[in-house]
């Protein structure tokens, strides 16, 4: 189950259902796909759930507007059609990849139609503890918050008091009691919901099914040792190449590449990463370029101005590329020398990291949250002070006058597991709770 469908929007949390689905049907599981319909998809007067991508593939209608305060579904259909449903199927095994949109009465619909059936939930953002779209960050300031408060949430959110975010929690808590265990892709999210209120011992700690990538691998370009690149100067502002002033520095004979991939809105720290560039335009370095694969079109318009006035002053450094389809992130991502992931707010297991390591790219993040916890400085990326430009425009300035460390890195850079390794792990979690009863190979 997730909260969209992988045909209408491709988020992290529908890519990794939809490849763990395709992976069990690989493995000649018996398996169903339950999505949300989007407004592009056709409502069908009258039919709650339809079947417009295949037999084992269903689409649910929502028939009343979501309550994203408690996460609660007033749509009077969905319990019903949800409980015809699984009483029909009656599976051994339902994993949740979100809440949002079913509502987490789901849970308890499922468990009174199908009380054998074990229930999983993959977490993917902090939403059952954050009001502010999961992310941990307050609203006004976009300062992080390090802990839930009551009395900060009133303040983020003045409509709400003190004690409707109690009874928030309290609500979701309620149903989430129905849930035998919840998947966390970091320990740091892991450790958020431990200390919100989950068992311990109903979590566990696993990365989502990895992203697959088309194309040789061991076709990826690396960097040369620089001991065998020609060397060209960093150049301060105001001074020529050859002039007066030029300091020797050890470069690639074509700039090194960085990459950015994803949404650009502030919280994923698209303002810092054109702001490194603008620093680095001010140095004189030419031995970087900045590649931005992403969209602001759906951002608050003060925002989306901002971006364009940015882009127009970071200068040639910076090459903005717009939307990309995911389906060719792993092309464009064999382009580049580094991916750089600049979010401001604690991120869990962002698909972008997973994609990189995939494809053999060190990651430059911030130090902070899930991001912190994947990346290990000088072993398959490097770490900037969160939010600061200056200190990400040093860790691009470090690897332009040592380009060496990218071929270290690629040597001591673990790829993430395979896609049969992944899902062996899934199935090793579903086994220890159905022990005589799933016999997939």
């Amino acid at each position: 189950m997730t909260h969209s469908h992988p045909r209408e929007t491709r988020g992290g949390a529908e890519i990794a259902a939809l490849t763990l689905f395709q992976a069990l049907k690989g493995r000649s599981a018996r398996t169903w796909f339950l999505g949300c319909a989007g407004v592009r998809s056709e409502y069908r007067l009258g039919a709650t759930l339809t079947q417009p991508y295949g037999p084992d593939d269903y689409l649910y209608h929502p028939g009343a507007e979501f309550d994203y305060f408690k996460f609660a579904n007033p749509d009077p259909n969905f319990p019903k059609a949800l409980g015809k449903l699984v009483s029909e199927l009656r599976p051994d095994i339902v994993h949740s990849h979100h809440f949002a949109r079913f509502g987490v009465e789901c849970f308890s619909v499922i468990k009174r139609h199908s009380p054998d059936t074990r229930i999983v939930l993959s977490l993917h953002e902090f939403l059952a503890i954050c009001n502010h779209h999961g992310q941990m960050v307050k609203t006004k300031t976009l300062h992080l918050c390090e802990r839930e408060s009551y009395s900060d949430c009133a303040n983020c959110f003045p409509q709400f008091r003190q004690r409707d975010f109690f009874l928030r929690k309290r609500y979701i808590q309620t149903f989430f009691a129905d849930i035998d265990l919840f998947i966390s892709p970091s320990r740091f999210l892991a450790d958020r919901f431990r200390e919100w209120g989950l068992p311990e011992q109903k979590i566990a700690v696993l990365e989502n099914m990895p992203p697959a990538v088309h194309g040789n691998a061991s076709d990826l370009a690396l960097p040369e040792p620089a001991a065998a690149r020609p060397s060209s100067r960093r150049v301060k502002a105001g001074a020529s190449a050859s002039g007066a002033g030029s300091v020797q520095a050890t470069a690639p004979a074509r700039p090194l590449r960085f990459g950015f991939f994803g949404q650009m809105s502030p919280l994923k720290g698209i303002s810092v990463l054109i702001d490194a560039a603008k620093l680095l335009n001010k140095m004189g370095l030419r031995g970087a370029i900045i590649d931005i694969y992403g969209d602001y079109s759906n951002q608050p318009p003060i925002f989306q101005a901002a971006v364009v006035e940015a882009l127009a002053e970071a200068g040639q450094s910076v090459s903005y590329h717009g939307a990309y389809d995911n389906r060719d992130v792993h092309r464009l991502m064999q382009r580049m020398d580094a991916i750089v992931v600049p979010s401001t707010w604690w991120e869990n297991s962002p698909v972008v990291i997973q994609e990189a390591f995939a494809n053999g790219k060190p990651v430059i993040c911030s130090d902070i949250g899930g991001m912190a916890e994947k990346v290990v400085p000088g072993v398959n990326g490097m770490h900037f002070s969160v939010g600061q430009a200056a200190s990400l425009a040093g860790a691009i300035m470090d690897l332009v006058d040592h380009p060496e460390r990218l071929c270290e890195m690629a040597v001591t850079m673990r790829r993430p597991v395979d896609l049969d390794t992944a899902l062996d792990a899934h199935l090793d979690l579903y086994r220890a709770m159905l022990p005589q009863r799933l016999d997939v190979v």
